[in-house]
């Protein structure tokens, strides 16, 4: 064989192995949703949304929001494509948003079976809860920030990296609902006038329904029994021996960084109770004081009394979690771990076991800097 005919040959083998562009769709054909919604209407109506990005330089709003009646998510997609000029793709999804209604109703999590069966479907994509009505942050259209599912996204990533929200993804929201030591959580906002506003952390059951809610302080708490902070927490706490009266401000306020968690907990069981306890470091940065204080004689006495107030703020924040027979922090891994024989007996029911579990708190802070006065 010429050298001529080898040349060609191997030409025409690697073309075959060349992928070709036969399937290729251009932008401007497709309905990109990067953005989902599900809830309720006044009679217990499935309502779904989407809003994708336009493409097209003639269009005068930069998002297309589109929202139908349907039976289930699956059964609302004949109905988008029936109102979209373009093909429907959920493979760019940043964010799905569920309407508090919703999740007051148990099981609310299997209407999401076809975004799990999907393979297209982004894992990562944030599940957020609403406190209101999902109509009035999907068809939301800020004039100074970018695209709206693109700027929820970006702002619960960063609220979540200052520990301010905890963030649960549909890959997470399948671990934290099959796993029995654990009870899931998930973002929650609020459509406030003219912005979107983070309220925190919605903490369901092990059927997915609502049960309460964390503010932002209560969620850096969490951080701390979780060991989960990403960024220096920020935390602030009024000392009463330091308060002041006749004004109307907290001058017994101090304000710290959390640089790190160094976190211990002890696990037993006695009583038929589980039992947990909690001894935790905490290295702090004094960010802020409002009160006259000696910290070069006293430094000790100044940490006792912030230890005091956390003690108190952690303690009660396990309170309202038993109370409600939830566990975000997952104490039930602890108890598996540690007390495996004792937790057969309470795997299928441990929110009940840890609603009557015996928790104690011991936090220790050593101030490492008192910033550039003292």
């Amino acid at each position: 064989m010429s050298r001529a005919k080898r040349t060609m040959l191997l030409l025409i083998s690697v073309s075959l192995l060349l992928t070709g562009c036969k399937d290729r769709l251009n932008l401007e054909n497709v309905t990109l949703i990067l953005m989902e919604g599900v809830d309720l209407d006044k009679d217990n109506h499935l309502l779904v949304y989407m809003s994708s990005p336009v493409f097209s330089k003639e269009a005068k709003k930069k998002n297309e929001e589109t929202k139908v009646k349907a039976i289930s998510p699956r059964d609302a997609r004949g109905y988008f494509e029936a109102k979209v000029s373009a093909l429907v793709s959920t493979g760019k999804l940043q964010n799905l948003l569920i309407g508090k209604k919703l999740l007051q109703h148990p099981y609310w999590y299997k209407l999401l079976d076809v975004l799990f069966r999907d393979a297209k479907v982004r894992s990562n994509a944030r599940i957020i809860m609403v406190d209101g009505d999902v109509d009035d942050v999907m068809f939301f259209e800020p004039e100074d920030k970018r695209r709206l599912p693109l700027h929820i996204a970006k702002l619960v990533d960063t609220a979540h990296e200052r520990n301010l929200v905890e963030t649960t993804t549909l890959f997470t929201m399948q671990r934290q609902i099959y796993e029995k030591g654990v009870t899931p959580y998930i973002t929650e906002l609020r459509r406030e006038p003219g912005e979107i506003r983070l309220m925190g952390t919605a903490l369901l059951n092990k059927e997915g329904k609502y049960v309460t809610s964390l503010n932002i302080v209560e969620n850096e708490l969490l951080q701390i029994l979780q060991d989960e902070k990403y960024q220096d927490l920020t935390l602030t706490v009024v000392l009463p021996e330091k308060d002041k009266p006749g004004t109307v401000f907290h001058m017994g306020t101090v304000s710290f960084y959390v640089k790190k968690v160094n976190r211990k907990i002890k696990t037993s069981y006695r009583g038929g109770q589980f039992q947990f306890t909690y001894e935790i470091g905490l290295p702090i940065q004094i960010t802020e004081r409002l009160f006259d204080y000696n910290v070069k004689d006293d430094a000790h006495k100044l940490e006792q009394m912030i230890n005091e107030q956390l003690n108190k703020q952690l303690r009660n924040l396990l309170q309202k979690l038993q109370k409600n027979k939830v566990d975000p922090i997952g104490l039930g891994l602890f108890a598996r771990a540690f007390e495996y024989r004792n937790w057969k007996k309470v795997q299928n029911d441990w929110p009940e076991a840890f609603a009557k579990a015996e928790i104690h708190v011991n936090v220790h802070t050593s101030i490492k800097d008192y910033g550039e006065i003292k």
